[in-house]
Parts: C-alpha cells; structure tokens; sequence
C-alpha cells in the first residue's frame, strides 16, 4: 500500500507531515465542533493524534474522548506525544467498531475514509455506534488538481514512469472528492442533514527542504521512484524542488491546500 505508514514512516509522517497539512484542518475542526451537551466523542483514524489535541480542548474537561486507529504504529506516537489522561487510545477498524450502538455523541474522522476497502460499510459503522441526533464530522482531500503540491508531485513527475499501470494506488488519499458520492453514501447509513463543503486552507508554513524530505524523500511516494526506477530518485527531487520553488517562491513557504467538509446528523 502506497500510503502505509507504519515504523519510520510513522515518525517521519508526525515529523515532516503532521505540522505542515494535518495540523491546520485539525484546528479547523475542532473550532467547529458544536460543544453544547457532548459527552462522549470518537474519533477514527486518530494517526498520530494532530487532531486529537485540538479535540481535547475544544470539548469540556469531563468530555470522554475515544482516539482510535488502526495503526498501532500511529496510535504509540499519539499516545507519546499527548500523555493525556482524558484521552482513551485504542486500535480499531472503522469497518467493524467494538463500540456498541448508540454509543457516542460525536465521531470525527479527519483524513481517514479514503483508505477504507469498503467505504459504505465505514460509513454504516459510524452510524451505528452514534447516538440518535448524535453528529459526524469527517474530512476527505480534495482532487489533486485543487492541491497544488501533489500535483506536482504524483500527477507530473510521478505518473510518467508508470505508463500503462493502474496508477490510482497514488491517488488513494484524493479520491474521496466527489460531493455526490460522499453525500450518497452518508444518506444510505441513515445520515440527515448531510453537507458537503469544501475548506481551503494554507498549509504551514516551512522550508522547501522539510517538503522535499516530508513529501518525497521520506514518503512512500518517494519510495515508489525508488523502487521503478532508482537512478531517477535524485532527478525527481530536484524537479520537485523547482516546481515549489517556482510556484512558492523560495526560503520558508506556505502552499493551498484543499479538502472536503462532510457533516451528518444521524
């Protein structure tokens, strides 16, 4: 899987991407979290816990707070760097929750419903497992053509190495896009006032190596270069590094990002 971040890339994940495209959209959440009368939250595909933080003070102090993952990986560095009493950590499969029905007052799952094999069935869990009237708040990316840095990245420098192969496995994490379908699937597990909205926001901001390094160098992207054609790894890079320069500007930039706002009431 392209986008399996497990040991190193765990760290490196937290490290070079958690700050730079996670953290903003986390802030954003939580700011937008209705906090009046949740007693219990879940959030899904938890990762390194750069949302996780933002929840936990978003929500009041005797708020339970439930962050899962399915990486085990993920979850020991959100445990490590949180160290939070009010915070439950826990492995579990979006696709099959322990929790029993009607359980929580709020899910949020940043980032998360892409990766799902059967996304209908994640969609039907979390439904499940919320109370009636309870809320889910979840965010998809955008197309790549709306995020500008992945363009570069998979869409032009990527893509041409890879002639005549199922390339989508490079797409995964924007492939959740579409209002309609992300609309359909929320009415068919039972969701009513369903809306979908598309956030754009600036990334954090950095220098163009810690991209480079972030987003190429220490990502499975990077890899997958590596791994078809390993005398074009160093070329790759330095195109990669024009392009942000050109686009960006150089020294410590901030690039637009875009995604999608999913909102239900079940």
């Amino acid at each position: 899987d392209t986008y399996k971040f497990t040991d190193d890339d765990a760290e490196n994940y937290d490290f070079y991407l958690g700050p730079l495209i996670f953290q903003p959209y986390g802030e954003y959440l939580a700011a937008h979290i209705d906090t009046n009368s949740v007693k219990n939250v879940l959030e899904l595909a938890c990762g390194t816990g750069r949302v996780t933080q933002f929840i936990r003070k978003a929500v009041p102090p005797d708020t339970e707070l439930w962050a899962t993952d399915l990486s085990g990986d993920m979850l020991a560095i959100a445990k490590r760097r949180l160290n939070d009493d009010g915070i439950t950590f826990k492995t579990e499969d979006i696709q099959n929750l322990s929790f029993a029905d009607n359980t929580f007052d709020l899910v949020i799952c940043q980032f998360g419903m892409m990766f799902l094999p059967d996304k209908q069935q994640g969609f039907n869990e979390i439904s499940r497992v919320l109370k009636p009237g309870g809320k889910f708040m979840c965010f998809t990316w955008d197309d790549t053509s709306y995020n500008p840095v992945f363009r570069l990245l998979v869409n032009e420098l990527l893509l041409p190495y890879f002639p005549g192969e199922d390339t989508s496995r490079f797409f995964t994490p924007f492939s959740l896009h579409n209002p309609q379908q992300l609309d359909a699937w929320m009415q068919n597990a039972g969701f009513k006032n369903v809306s979908v909205d598309k956030v754009a926001l600036k990334s954090g901001k950095t220098s163009i190596d810690h991209i480079e390094t972030g987003i190429y160098r220490k990502h499975p992207l990077g890899r997958a270069i590596r791994e078809k054609e390993p005398s074009a790894f160093e070329s790759v890079a330095q195109k990669f590094r024009e392009g942000l320069v050109q686009q960006f500007g150089d020294g410590d930039i901030s690039f637009p990002m875009s995604a999608l706002l999913t909102i239900g009431v079940k």
